[in-house]
């Protein structure tokens, strides 16, 4: 976590204000929606722990909690944890903070009992294209111009992870060339080059 990109700002806000208090959040999106990323920048703000590994057992999760550092614990991707574990979530709750994100829908999380421990849940939508240049412009340090950000939406697909491994190889690209070829020229060819633009 080298680098911290600024992304889902609204979301940042409003999590950051309901953890003034005790707290379990829920973010989900699909894969590649700027979950990780945001969970990531939530862990660096608060000086806590980013968890994205699945735990084996109860008494795996139950060290985390033991060995922890502060009153809040960020998950990511807990679509994938076993019911047991997510149980222990829900009574763990009542003593400190959770933030979690799924890019699924999880069905223990719809049961009653567990639904009304929720503070908030937030839906991820797909980043517009004033956040996706943002984004890009963060992380990758390059300012396009409004005709090829329209190519890049095309391209996205409401998933950031395509944005990542064009973008990382149009870099690559642009300093081979060196300013030998246009922006959108290098853009397609990384696209092309990455089963992204056919």
């Amino acid at each position: 976590m080298n680098k911290i990109i600024t992304l889902r700002e609204e979301v940042f806000l409003k999590v950051n204000e309901i953890l003034k208090n005790k707290a379990l959040i829920l973010i989900c999106g699909k894969s590649g929606s700027g979950k990780s990323i945001l969970l990531q920048r939530m862990a660096k703000y608060h000086d806590v722990e980013y968890i994205d590994e699945i735990f084996k057992d109860e008494k795996e999760f139950r060290d985390v909690i033991n060995k922890r550092k502060s009153d809040i614990l960020i998950l990511d991707e807990v679509g994938m944890y076993e019911a047991k574990i997510l149980e222990l979530i829900r009574i763990y709750s009542d003593q400190m903070s959770f933030i979690l994100s799924s890019h699924k829908k999880i069905s223990l999380f719809e049961k009653e009992y567990f639904k009304s421990r929720f503070d908030a849940v937030f839906w991820l939508e797909n980043l517009d294209v004033r956040e996706l240049h943002m984004y890009i412009k963060s992380k990758f340090n390059v300012d396009f111009s409004r005709k090829t950000m329209k190519i890049i939406m095309k391209i996205y697909q409401g998933n950031l992870r395509y944005i990542d491994k064009m973008l990382k190889s149009f870099c690559e690209l642009d300093s081979y060339f060196k300013n030998t070829k246009s922006q959108d020229y290098i853009l397609k060819l990384s696209a092309l080059e990455n089963g992204l633009l056919r």
